[in-house]
């Protein structure tokens, strides 16, 4: 899975959320999540969701 430049997830393990950077807006998402894999699951929706395709079309 390939992020766009500039994209970042970063999970945060004190307060159990993640902090997200995507086309120049830094959001971050609460949760709590159960783990890490979750966490960063919902930032790639949160990205999905904005126009994020993690898979590119290959031309």
């Amino acid at each position: 899975m390939q992020y766009e430049n500039g994209m970042q997830i970063i999970y945060d393990v004190l307060k159990k959320g993640v902090f997200v950077e995507f086309r120049g807006k830094s959001e971050y998402l609460a949760g709590p999540f159960a783990n890490q894999r979750s966490a960063v699951a919902a930032a790639e929706a949160y990205c999905r969701e904005r126009g994020w395709s993690s898979n590119p079309e290959r031309t």
